[in-house]
């Protein structure tokens, strides 16, 4: 019988560092397939979802504002409608809640009654048309016009707030996504 020595030395900070690069890869892919499934599971619809469904986007702003981003440091993907794009209601459609009532704000006109700016010159189905003022005649009906018309005053939209049922598409996504997820991460670390 033959008797063999062998060293192995290992750099572990080396493999630290293949392995890190290799996750933040990975989560990126995750991030973006669970992002993919959630996006085609929301329906441009005018018709609200029935409860318990995915929810459907009347414009599709909802789908669109589906993104997500890898947290380095953290070594995690956050993945979900961004506040900024559709306010509160994707937290509100994936666990159900209660919106408060939608307030908006009249505009103040900002016409400029004189030659070479802008007013209205009639009201069209209770709208101003504006149009650019090129003589002292139309200078004269824009004021005119501008006086007839009631000063724009804060709108409540709705004064009630309104409720939502559950209608997850996060939660759906990651199990619909879940089979895949342990593949992305297959040969990710490379020396």
């Amino acid at each position: 019988m033959v008797g063999m020595k062998v060293r192995s030395r290992m750099d572990s900070r080396k493999v630290v560092r293949a392995s890190r690069r290799g996750s933040i890869k990975s989560l990126g892919q995750a991030g973006a397939y669970l992002r993919g499934i959630a996006k085609r599971s929301i329906k441009v619809s005018k018709d609200s979802a029935p409860a318990g469904h995915q929810p459907h986007s009347r414009k599709g702003r909802l789908k669109g504002a589906i993104l997500f981003g890898v947290e380095k440091e953290q070594q995690r993907v956050v993945i979900g409608p961004t506040v900024t794009a559709v306010g509160r209601i994707g937290r509100t459609h994936e666990f159900g809640g209660t919106e408060p009532a939608k307030k908006r704000k009249g505009r103040k006109a900002t016409w400029k009654l004189e030659v070479g700016g802008h007013g209205p010159i009639s009201v069209d189905g209770g709208k101003p048309v504006v149009v650019r003022l090129k003589t002292a005649k139309q200078v004269a009906r824009a004021e005119a016009e501008a006086k007839k018309l009631p000063p724009a005053k804060r709108r409540v939209e709705s004064n009630r707030p309104r409720k939502y049922p559950r209608r997850p598409f996060m939660g759906p996504a990651l199990v619909i996504g879940k089979p895949k997820l342990s593949k992305m991460w297959a040969n990710s670390v490379r020396g």
